[in-house]
């Protein structure tokens, strides 16, 4: 056997086991559904194997969260606060369920960056929002809303519109946000 050939079969078997290896590993990361946020009773959001999960019942969640699987489902890519796929539960006895599921997720407030109480970035129905202090972080957070803002369109790294806080006592505030925003 060639020198060439012996090494290329020893590189493509070392790739192989690397690629195993890591394959092992994150599946022992991701071994089962984690809740990242429930809602009432009836709406229930999971992480699994970098998706989002949202399924409408205490019956459903509970089967998923044993199982990580759903029967039927409605899969949206990208449409998670960090561009994950998120998968919608469907029930065959309820058409209107997935269309509820899909509003209240897209209505969530989701941190996307933080850095302190100063400065905080939120996906929300496909909108970036920057928020500058903690007393609105904590308001923004809790309602999804910000009483005075200043909106660019397409200004997000993916051509998001983006809404910057404005403070009307400090005008300076909402270019501070913009210059953090940018870099």
């Amino acid at each position: 056997m060639s020198k060439k050939l012996m090494m290329s079969l020893v590189l493509g078997m070392l790739m192989m086991m690397v690629g195993c290896a890591g394959t092992a590993s994150k599946q022992a990361e991701v071994s089962s559904p984690q809740q990242l946020m429930s809602k009432d009773g009836n709406f229930f959001v999971y992480a699994y194997m970098d998706r989002h999960y949202v399924v409408g019942s205490k019956e459903s969640s509970q089967k998923f969260s044993a199982h990580g699987h759903l029967p039927y489902t409605k899969t949206v890519l990208g449409a998670g606060p960090h561009g994950e796929t998120v998968v919608y539960e469907v029930a065959k006895k309820d058409p209107a369920l997935v269309e509820r599921l899909m509003e209240t997720y897209n209505s969530i407030p989701f941190v996307v960056e933080t850095a302190g109480d100063n400065y905080s970035v939120y996906k929300k129905q496909g909108r970036l929002f920057v928020v500058g202090d903690a007393k609105m972080k904590d308001f923004f957070a809790e309602h999804g809303h910000l009483p005075y803002t200043k909106t660019l369109l397409g200004a997000g790294p993916a051509g998001e519109t983006v809404v910057f806080q404005v403070d009307k006592k400090d005008p300076k505030f909402v270019e501070r946000l913009m210059a953090q925003f940018k870099d």
